[in-house]
């Protein structure tokens, strides 16, 4: 047991002489310390009526690395991390670990998931860093039921991660973008909420092969669900709706965007320099444009007769 008023007042220093296996409990406190959690231990912050313990880097470093295996981390409060790449509340570089229930703010990044494996991210509230969620070159992680809002770049960002499930999570009043994917691939995107997003609800870049399926993408300020230079993915069963462009493709080719309900945007579906893509059997209701295509050969089908526009030229 950990707590400001016992003679164990340092978390860092139980965990020391904790074993493989142990659980340390803390109590409601201020922690200025780093931790480094090199033993897979389970770690409770529990709140014994002043609030979940706070762990403060004090604008040093990560306030929390988790290098070992098969930890939990649950219920604390982490913030004041320093400013360099990837200083962040909790950062996790090793594999099948719990990250559950914690309060991050104000850090450069929330919580980082660097070149981990197979750890599970639940029910945080990720909010007022940089960034929110991180996964860099992570695979099989699940993030799930977290809320990642008002980040000054993005929510939930992957980078060169692959084999993610990221799902039931709200990405909301970001001030780039909810969920962002660069170079990552077979990750499934599904029934998250993006709203309020400064640039874009979803933003795929250079992504391939990723499943964007049943998420509610409404009044982002320019695009609900981008993808640019990202092939072969599959956009199913989303709500899209209030913002300038509904579902945008750019370079992109390649792609199923198919069962989505896109409403009161500027342009439902708006495609530039896009090849072989197949759109087909999306609600189109109420958008300014439902569909502009420019520079563009794709295969188009609907439900009813919609007014489009190809290079420049309106259709029905």
């Amino acid at each position: 047991m950990v707590s400001p008023d016992y003679d164990d007042k340092f978390i860092q220093a139980t965990i020391n002489r904790a074993s493989n296996g142990d659980r340390i409990i803390v109590k409601s406190g201020q922690y200025s310390e780093n931790l480094n959690v090199t033993k897979n231990i389970v770690l409770i912050g529990l709140d014994t009526g002043n609030g979940k313990p706070v762990v403060d880097a004090g604008g040093f470093g990560s306030a929390v690395v988790i290098s070992a295996d098969e930890v939990l981390f649950e219920g604390f409060e982490v913030t004041n991390s320093g400013r360099l790449w990837k200083d962040a509340g909790i950062k996790v570089t090793s594999k099948n670990n719990v990250i559950r229930n914690n309060n991050v703010t104000k850090n450069e990044y929330g919580i980082v998931l660097d070149g981990s494996a197979n750890n599970n991210v639940v029910k945080n509230s990720v909010c007022q860093n940089d960034v929110g969620i991180s996964l860099y070159s992570s695979e099989k992680c699940t993030i799930v039921e977290n809320s990642a809002c008002n980040n000054t770049f993005g929510g939930i960002l992957l980078s060169k991660a692959s084999n993610n499930t990221i799902r039931n999570n709200n990405a909301s009043l970001n001030q780039w973008a909810g969920i962002i994917l660069g170079e990552s691939s077979n990750n499934s995107i599904t029934n998250n909420i993006a709203r309020y997003n400064d640039n874009e609800g979803i933003w795929l870049l250079r992504s391939a092969a990723n499943t964007i399926r049943g998420n509610k993408v409404r009044y982002n300020y320019i695009f609900g669900i981008r993808l640019f230079y990202s092939n072969r993915n599959a956009v199913t069963s989303n709500t899209v709706r209030n913002n300038l462009d509904g579902v945008s493709l750019e370079n992109s080719n390649g792609n199923i965007l198919a069962g989505n309900n896109l409403s009161i945007n500027d342009y439902g579906i708006y495609v530039d320099n896009s090849f072989n893509n197949r759109i087909y059997m999306n609600n189109l209701i109420e958008n300014l444009n439902n569909a502009h295509s420019w520079n563009s050969t794709n295969f188009w089908n609907s439900t009813e007769v919609v007014s489009y526009s190809y290079n420049g030229v309106a259709y029905k």
